[in-house]
């Protein structure tokens, strides 16, 4: 049964010399050039017969597109020799093909160059929507075939398939991309190769964080790939990192609407660690009582709370938490984070010189903007005597 034309559609064009076909040339300009022209009579006149074959054809063909949206062809000889005229001939086509169109004329015998390109409108004129070009050495009156490449000329990209369950903490996950690249008709290009490569990246370059993976990678790394086609693949690749949402872009000679999609990962609830000392202040909880100034005490002038975040302060990850601004222990204590030890942030709370009564709740923090678990506080208090039954000292 003969298929109808369709973004599934191959394209065939075949050149055959000698034709006289619809639309032949007209002679040659002798005063387009200082050098002699070609004589029209040597020259021949290509015809390329555009078809939507129904099967496999019994010449070896390479897969090929003519985009649903064509409504003309221009075919041109891109090396003509000194004085010929025309060098483009534009045709209006009516699919579905067959259809039979003329080339420019050409010189027989020597390497002849040739782009084909479709477009939206007739005349040459709106969104060109396929390319493609080949080298054919025509005989003297003969009948040579000539196969033509043509590749949907990208002009728009969606992504999609973005993973929205890849959590934190656990390694090498991996999710195929969709993406969608389609001509300035809205068709997509679903075979052959594009005429402009596509490139797919990510904002993310970081170690155990995000990359792509897919069939041929871009000089700059594993931020970026290269699609040639709509076989070419592109895999999204998560090492587990808590991180700020990734962007992954499109970019492309000629794209009029370069997707972009966001992965966002599922990060864990940073937690207190079990020992972590309490505050005897109303409510209670984690937090560290400070009740003297004197640096040599060995307690009540610092504390040290610690807090963890599965998939960032663990190995192999080993980042650093940190305080959130606001809190207001200045007139009595400084807070800091250490470094990680242990796949733990340890914060320290110190008792500055002449301090005054207090109580302040810092909050801790990994500084990402897909945290949605509920931030953790403690409290930082100081008092002029020692409070709770741990306390063993006091100061005036």
């Amino acid at each position: 049964m003969r298929t109808s034309v369709s973004v599934l559609a191959l394209v065939t064009l075949a050149a055959c010399g000698g034709g006289s076909g619809a639309g032949s040339a007209p002679a040659p300009n002798p005063a387009a050039s200082a050098a002699a022209p070609t004589p029209q009579s040597k020259l021949v006149t290509p015809q390329f017969v555009i078809d939507v074959p129904t099967g496999t054809s019994s010449k070896a063909r390479s897969p090929q597109r003519v985009s649903p949206a064509t409504s003309s062809v221009t075919i041109t000889l891109t090396n003509p020799p000194a004085g010929l005229t025309p060098t483009s001939v534009t045709t209006p086509i009516t699919l579905p093909c067959p259809c039979t169109v003329n080339g420019p004329p050409a010189p027989p015998a020597v390497a002849d160059n040739f782009t084909v390109s479709t477009f939206a409108s007739n005349n040459g004129s709106g969104s060109a929507l396929d390319a493609g070009s080949t080298t054919s050495t025509p005989a003297t009156g003969g009948n040579d075939i000539i196969t033509i490449v043509l590749g949907g000329i990208p002009a728009k990209v969606a992504i999609s398939g973005v993973p929205a369950a890849f959590a934190a903490d656990t390694q090498n996950q991996t999710q195929a991309l969709t993406v969608t690249v389609s001509d300035a008709a809205n068709y997509p290009i679903t075979t052959g190769t594009f005429a402009n490569p596509v490139d797919i990246s990510l904002s993310d370059s970081g170690s155990h964080g995000t990359s792509l993976s897919g069939t041929t990678a871009c000089s700059t790394g594993t931020s970026c790939i290269v699609l040639a086609g709509p076989s070419s693949t592109a895999t999204l690749r998560y090492g587990g990192l808590a991180e700020n949402p990734v962007t992954i872009a499109s970019s492309g000679t000629g794209l009029t609407s370069a997707g972009t999609a966001t992965f966002t990962p599922v990060l864990n609830a940073i937690t207190s660690v079990a020992g972590n000392p309490t505050t005897t202040y109303t409510g209670g909880g984690t937090g560290i009582d400070l009740y003297t100034a004197n640096s040599a005490a060995t307690v009540g002038y610092s504390g040290t709370v610690n807090y963890k975040e599965a998939g960032f302060t663990d190995a192999p990850y080993s980042q650093n938490l940190n305080l959130a601004s606001g809190a207001t222990c200045g007139t009595f204590a400084t807070a800091a984070a250490g470094a990680n030890a242990l796949g733990e942030t340890p914060f320290t709370a110190t008792a500055i010189v002449s301090p005054v009564n207090g109580v302040c709740t810092e909050t801790v923090t990994d500084g990402l903007t897909d945290q949605t678990n509920t931030l953790p506080t403690f409290k930082i208090t100081y008092t002029s005597t020692s409070v709770g039954a741990t306390s063993k000292s006091r100061s005036h």
